[in-house]
């Protein structure tokens, strides 16, 4: 779990330091109340140098789930380039830093300021494609040119960054090392970056880039966007609706990477 709770007055971040941290809670919190089958590791890394006690004490001891805190100084980080520069240097010292992750094969990054609701659904499929089938990369992308053909000006070509699993040798390879390239205000996203590592590396890598369903995040949106589909709660009729109409064209329209 990737997590910021202080903005550190990063330009267009949302919400207050004390909204993120009870935010961040909320999370854990909800992970710690799913039935864990086998044992799991959340490593929840956080980079704003904020003091990691209150969200500790919060979380209650659960039989089946290791939280492993660790906490990054502030100081390696340049809040001038946005969210997807800091978020992959945030990854790269977490793997160097964590011992869980030494010892496993790679890894799922999951954004930690809200819960994903279907968490189970997808670990399971992205545990399955990694371990057992040998992939690389468990990714969900968008790759359609409607909004082109409508002339709309929104972009139809990203990747997902919420959720995903890597191998952390892919990582290291292919996206860890690349993180000086991204700049959110020049317009150079960690969605941009993982789509084209995505497209560059398909053919030749076992990479599976399409969700079989929506992911459900519960929570608010850390963005504001301009655009109808755009729900600021995620659970919203608006929310739910888009992913209603999602869910559809996965299942009966697997094609279109909508």
């Amino acid at each position: 779990m990737t997590a910021s709770v202080s903005t550190r007055g990063m330009k267009c971040a949302c919400f207050t330091d004390e909204e993120r941290e009870e935010m961040y809670i909320e999370s854990l919190t909800y992970y710690n109340s799913l039935n864990w089958n086998d044992k799991q590791v959340i490593i929840f890394v956080e980079n704003s140098g904020w003091d990691l006690d209150r969200i500790k004490s919060s979380i209650a001891p659960c039989r089946n789930l290791e939280i492993e805190y660790i906490s990054l100084p502030p100081d390696l980080f340049d809040i001038s380039k946005g969210k997807g520069y800091n978020e992959l240097l945030l990854i790269n010292n977490a793997i160097e830093k964590s011992d869980n992750i030494k010892r496993a094969c790679g890894f799922i990054k999951a954004t930690g300021r809200y819960p994903i609701y279907n968490i189970q659904y997808f670990m399971q499929r992205m545990n399955r494609f990694i371990i057992e089938k040998g992939g690389e990369l468990y990714i969900d992308i968008k790759d359609h040119k409607l909004y082109d053909w409508l002339h709309l000006g929104w972009c139809g070509h990203s990747a997902s960054v919420v959720l995903f699993a890597v191998t952390t040798g892919f990582y290291k390879e292919k996206i860890g090392c690349r993180y000086s390239e991204l700049n959110d205000y020049e317009g150079n996203l960690l969605e941009g970056l993982m789509f084209d590592v995505v497209k560059a590396n398909v053919k030749e890598r076992r990479i599976s880039t399409r969700f079989p369903r929506e992911y459900h995040p519960g929570g608010l949106e850390g963005s504001n966007i301009d655009a109808v589909s755009f729900s600021k709660k995620h659970d919203s009729f608006k929310g739910k609706a888009k992913r209603f109409v999602g869910n559809f064209i996965r299942i009966f329209l697997p094609f279109f990477k909508f």
